[in-house]
């Protein structure tokens, strides 16, 4: 079952260059866990800001909702099939408060979380 919770819940951010070791990472809980580094984010990060946005589609998911969507019959399939699996990834400048900077990719839910960071700050 975890194997199946995490085709669907992506916390995946790649860090692509900056100030911070370049890589995948995993965010959890206002922290980002990659392989030495780990940083605080909920109470490191000063300012994000997107520099771009792009659709996604995940196959694995697309062909689970394709699978459940055939228990509803070839529309619900087709249905699953095209629906499924839609996300949006946004590329983002992320601003430490010691003013180490990078950029990011990320899941639209996970941007969301880290811009609501920068606004409890305020």
């Amino acid at each position: 079952m975890d194997s199946v919770t995490k085709l669907f819940d992506n916390k995946k951010v790649k860090i692509l260059a900056g100030d911070v070791s370049a890589g995948d990472y995993e965010y959890n809980g206002g922290i980002l866990w990659g392989g030495f580094d780990q940083i605080n984010l909920a109470t490191e990060l000063a300012k994000i800001d997107v520099k771009t946005e792009e659709s996604a589609k995940n196959i694995a998911q697309t062909l689970g909702w394709g699978a459940a969507g055939m228990l509803l019959g070839p529309l619900g399939m087709l249905a699953g099939l095209t629906l499924g699996g839609n996300r949006k990834n946004i590329c983002a400048l992320c601003e430490l408060k010691d003013e180490r900077k990078f950029l990011a990719v990320m899941d639209s839910k996970i941007y969301q979380q880290l811009m609501a960071l920068t606004m409890t700050k305020m």
